[in-house]
């Protein structure tokens, strides 16, 4: 018997990967099976929605609009269990042992809503993908010159990079290529927010889960690979446009993020 997940898949624009992103899963051993598998297609113009149809076993939704990712994601939820739900971007894979890994870490730890795996690229290079809470000057120094100033790159750096080792630790916020929705965190914080259509929706989803009392954690014993294939990085001028959007939709939901100071430390697991 697997386990009580269901992974959601959202793809637009995603053949070239989601084939390996489903067989990775439906090749995991019977005890590590999700119980449902999810695939919902964002208007795709490429043949994503039929590479997924044609694996056994994976249920597919054709959105007739690219309704952004928090919206397909939230409809792929709609088909879920009761249980966790795994949050994944199509150019992930997930090897024996990961899926596991969170469930434990979930089972032992009650306060947390959103889990991140550990991800490496194709040539087994870590990629970091914990984050501290931007502000208003840490994206001001992302943006410019000024955050390869000697003086500056250090706070660049640990914004990018707050944990350090491999140990669990948690964070103010993960990168959404793969989240672990917990039960309790379905229930206390609930779904991502629609009013993102394209970046920040991971942002405000861990934002909202530490106003909720909860906690958000990198689990690095659990580690995915991950391509990097976004559809989104070959306009570059559009995925500005929607970064900039979603950053000033977000401070304009969280006024207090602007200058928050109060950010998780990277504290390790005892």
């Amino acid at each position: 018997m697997g386990l009580d997940l269901t992974v959601v898949i959202t793809t637009y624009n995603s053949a070239r990967v989601v084939g390996a992103a489903l067989r990775s899963l439906l090749e995991l051993p019977p005890a590590e099976a999700p119980a449902r598998l999810v695939v919902v297609d964002n208007a795709s113009t490429d043949d994503s929605a039929a590479i997924a149809e044609a694996f056994a076993g994976v249920r597919v939704i054709r959105s007739p609009r690219n309704a952004g990712l928090a919206a397909a994601n939230n409809l792929g939820a709609g088909g879920a269990g009761p249980g966790s739900i795994l949050f994944m971007n199509p150019d992930a894979t997930v090897p024996a042992g990961a899926l596991p890994a969170l469930a434990s870490f979930e089972e032992a730890h009650p306060r947390a809503a959103i889990l991140g795996p550990a991800m490496i690229d194709a040539e087994g290079s870590p990629q970091s993908t914990a984050r501290t809470f931007p502000t208003l000057a840490d994206i001001v120094l992302r943006r410019s010159f000024l955050g390869t100033l000697p003086l500056l790159r250090e706070r660049v750096a640990g914004h990018l990079h707050p944990v350090a080792g491999d140990a669990p630790a948690r964070v103010d916020w993960l990168v959404g290529a793969a989240l672990w929705l917990t039960r309790a965190g379905r229930e206390r914080v609930g779904m991502m927010s629609e009013r993102y259509f394209l970046y920040f929706e991971d942002v405000e989803w861990c934002w909202r889960a530490r106003e909720a009392g909860m906690e958000v954690w990198l689990v690095p014993d659990a580690v995915f690979g991950h391509a990097c294939a976004r559809e989104s990085a070959r306009r570059p001028g559009r995925a500005l446009w929607h970064h900039l959007r979603s950053m000033v939709r977000f401070f304009s939901d969280h006024p207090s993020a602007l200058f928050r100071a109060d950010r998780e430390d990277g504290t390790l697991e005892a």
